[in-house]
């Protein structure tokens, strides 16, 4: 029987040329400008040469787009195509949406189902409130899990191991002057949403918001998916939540496992 890695551990199906190329296009995660064939070297570690190859099969399948003028690109409108596709095969995509949009009628606070990628979270379906930015209305961010309530949510649920590795990590970016850093603050903070079943975090990404989350429950394994609610310090202090949101996170959480 052939064997998938060779000594030494390599990947024998792992195709580097395609990984370079999807590389190029991750380039595109952290701006919301164009990027010339410099800027998208830099990014990525290839060659300009390899860049500019791998810009214009994009191009010409649909993925990036090129100004006849500037000749810098931005992402084409494939892209959000397959946003499109991996949402509508999603389990829990489709099950989630009519819970989260009656919970925003309901209480007029901003809903989402986010799911975890390694140490970050992404927001797969958002039902937003009119205070939001743009960003925070649209599915498809990520975010580091330490400091989103959602992130802790699913946290809570993994391993000793797990939860020390992605603590472990460095790196992690402080958004607002409150925002928790320290690997044993955090382990301290994961521990109280082990054994009250909901996170709740507070001006950790932005000041004057307070969120509140809960994993949605997989019938006995590790949760891929959490549902979090997201409202201003103004109007809801953790009491209140506690009081009035979250018996009905638990519940929304609930169902949406249940379907």
């Amino acid at each position: 029987m052939a064997m998938d890695v060779a000594e030494g551990g390599r990947d024998l199906l792992f195709v580097e040329s395609l990984e370079r190329g999807m590389r190029l296009l991750a380039a595109f995660r952290g701006t919301t400008d164009s990027l010339g064939l410099t800027e998208l070297a830099a990014a990525t570690g290839l060659t300009k040469s390899a860049a500019q190859r791998f810009a214009h099969t994009w191009e010409r399948m649909g993925y990036l787009e090129k100004d006849a003028r500037s000749r810098r690109f931005r992402l084409g409108i494939r892209v959000l195509e397959l946003g499109f596709f991996f949402l509508r095969g999603h389990p829990l995509a489709g099950r989630a949406m009519p819970h989260l949009l009656a919970v925003r009628e309901r209480l007029g606070v901003a809903v989402n189902l986010s799911l975890r990628d390694g140490a970050d979270i992404v927001y797969a379906v958002r039902e937003p409130d009119q205070r939001l930015t743009l960003a925070e209305m649209l599915p498809g961010r990520r975010m580091p899990a330490f400091c989103t309530s959602a992130g802790r949510a699913l946290l809570a649920h993994c391993g000793d191991d797990e939860l020390d590795a992605v603590l472990a990590a460095p790196g992690r970016i402080r958004y607002t002057p409150h925002t928790e850093t320290d690997a044993q603050a955090l382990r301290r903070e994961i521990e109280t949403v082990r054994r009250q079943g909901f996170a709740i975090a507070r001006d950790q990404v932005l000041i004057g918001q307070i969120g509140v989350a809960a994993a949605v429950p997989d019938f006995g394994r590790q949760p891929a998916a959490a549902v979090n609610m997201t409202m201003t310090t103004d109007q809801w202090g953790e009491a209140r939540i506690v009081r009035e949101l979250v018996p009905q996170l638990m519940a929304v959480t609930e169902a949406i496992s249940r379907g």
